[in-house]
Formats: structure tokens, sequence, C-alpha cells
């Protein structure tokens, strides 16, 4: 689903455009009676049944006007929709409600998940020298990046959790709920392409989570070295995918 905010500029755009194609079609409507067609314009008609052209644009004519009726419609509906933020509507409540620990807003089973005892990779332990502002340890500075962003947004999340999907055994780098709604999204970093045999195993994973249902940049993301670079551009794909349909996601630091 897009972005509301896109999907109104995309119909404000569909209407201009539909407004200057109506000025270079003919005034007036098309009519038929028998086999007999009329173009009738106000209050005349005149008989136009050969010429094919003419019909041609009234009939176009009827569609655009009908389209654009449409496009009113859901424009007026759509304008109505309140897409305040869960961190807005908790901005607006009285200051008793606002004096709460962030917790206190999630959703009942992201608590649950949060306190959950999960397996854990326990693969080379001694690659995790890497701490995030938390004091979580990684295996590469990228990873850091990424946790230090989730724990920005305060995303709970799992690092190198066992995971079973599709009969086969994975560890997704990270594995993040959205505290509010309770969505989950995977999100594996390729960072050592560099090395022997990692695309290899990069393609497996990424055909098991295409059978397993998951889909790029709705329940699944995927990042490269040069991604991390973009600070920026890291925090739109959180604001994207992981607040999907959240107009407005302000980070607290």
């Amino acid at each position: 689903m897009k972005e509301l905010s896109k999907l109104l500029k995309e119909i404000e755009d569909e209407l201009k455009n539909i407004d200057i194609e109506l000025a270079t079609l003919p005034p007036g409507r098309l009519n038929k009676r028998k086999d007999a067609y009329y173009h009738a314009i106000d209050g005349q008609e005149y008989g136009i049944t050969g010429e094919y052209e003419r019909i041609a644009q009234l009939g176009r004519k009827k569609l655009v006007l009908l389209r654009r009726k449409q496009l009113e419609k859901n424009h007026t509906l759509l304008s109505k929709i309140d897409c305040s933020s869960p961190q807005e509507l908790i901005g607006s409540l009285t200051l008793l409600y606002q004096g709460l620990d962030k917790e206190c807003f999630y959703h009942s089973e992201v608590k649950k998940w949060i306190n959950e005892p999960y397996k854990k990779n326990t693969y080379l332990p001694e690659q995790r020298k890497y701490a995030s502002i938390s004091g979580m340890k990684f295996r590469s500075k990228s990873e850091v990046i990424i946790a230090n962003l989730l724990e920005k947004y305060h995303l709970p999340y799992r690092y190198d959790a066992i995971l079973t999907m599709g009969g086969q055994t994975l560890c997704p780098d990270f594995i993040i709920k959205n505290p509010y709604t309770n969505k989950e999204v995977i999100w594996e970093h390729f960072g050592a392409l560099n090395q022997s045999g990692y695309e290899e195993k990069m393609n497996r994973k990424m055909e098991t989570y295409r059978k397993s249902g998951l889909t790029l940049f709705d329940n699944l993301i995927y990042t490269f070295e040069a991604d991390i670079e973009d600070d920026l551009w890291l925090q739109s794909l959180i604001k994207r995918v992981i607040f999907k349909d959240m107009e407005k996601v302000e980070a607290s630091v």
C-alpha cells in the first residue's frame, strides 16, 4: 500500500492531466437513435454517423469525465483520513499519559516477545566485538549502524536469532517488531560479498525467504555495504517499511 501523501499526489497529477486532455476534446456529448449517431451541443444535435474520429473523441470524453469524477471522490475520501502516527497520538494525550513509559503503549504481543527467551546463533562468539548504544555486541560495524538506528526509533529487535523457515534453519541478522502494531520485519545485511562462498549462501537465504512468502520492502529488508554509508536513506527505509502506512515517524534520540 502506498503512503497516503504519495497516493494523493498521484491523484492530483492525474486530475491535472485530465483537465489538459479535456481541453483538446470537443464540447457536448454523444447521442444515438437507432443506428445514427449525433453530436449534442447546447441543445442542438448534428448527425455524425460517418465521422468515426468525432465519435471516438466523444466516447473518450465520456470515459475521462467518469474517471475525473471517480478521482475527485477518492481524493475527498482520502483527504479525510487521519494518518497520525502512534507517537503523534501519544503526544496529543494529557500530561498524565504522556508521562508514562513508552512500553505502556506497546502492543501486548510485543511486550511478551521482548521478554521471551530465544535461541541465538553461537557461531564464533569472539567476533562479536562491536557494541551498539544499548551495549549489544555485534560482528560488524555495519550491523552496529543498523542496530543504533533501530534503538533510536525504539524498535524491539532480536539479533542473530535461530529461526526455522521453509524447512530450513536460518539466523537472520535482525528480526524487528513494530511496537505499536506487532508487525514483524526481517532485516538481512549482506556485507561480505568479497568472501568466497558468501554470495551462494546469500542467494540460498533469499530463495528461502521468497518461498516462505516474505516480500521485499514489506516484511523483508536487504541492505549492502553501500547502503550503510547513507544514514538518511536508512532512516527513510525504516519509515517506509517498518513504520509502513504511518505518515510521520519522529525518532526520539
